[in-house]
């Protein structure tokens, strides 16, 4: 599912939903760990219906690129799951005492 998203500047972004491609290209494309989630900004958006290259996101005014990073990295969290509490079994144990020869 996209979502559009009202930049601070005015424009209008759609990002698309990602797939495990779109991070490779996004891996590729940076040089460095830090540039990855710019980089998958750029594979994923599209801006008054223009597509993105990675250098584009570099140029964009900060207050969008700080939303854009939000929406996606919300979009990445994992959901949380809700965890079963633990039960404890005791067990006994029964020490038997051999007769010594």
């Amino acid at each position: 599912m996209e979502k559009t998203i009202n930049l601070p500047s005015g424009k209008v972004a759609i990002l698309r939903n990602g797939k495990g491609i779109d991070l490779l290209h996004a891996q590729m494309k940076a040089k460095t760990s830090e540039e990855i989630p710019y980089a998958l900004i750029a594979e994923l958006t599209e801006i008054d219906g223009q597509p993105l290259v990675y250098e584009d996101i570099l140029e964009m005014d900060l207050s969008d690129v700080i939303e854009l990073q939000s929406a996606i990295s919300g979009k990445f969290q994992p959901t949380k799951k809700e965890e079963t509490p633990k039960t404890e079994t005791k067990t006994e144990t029964t020490l038997t005492k051999f007769p010594t020869v």
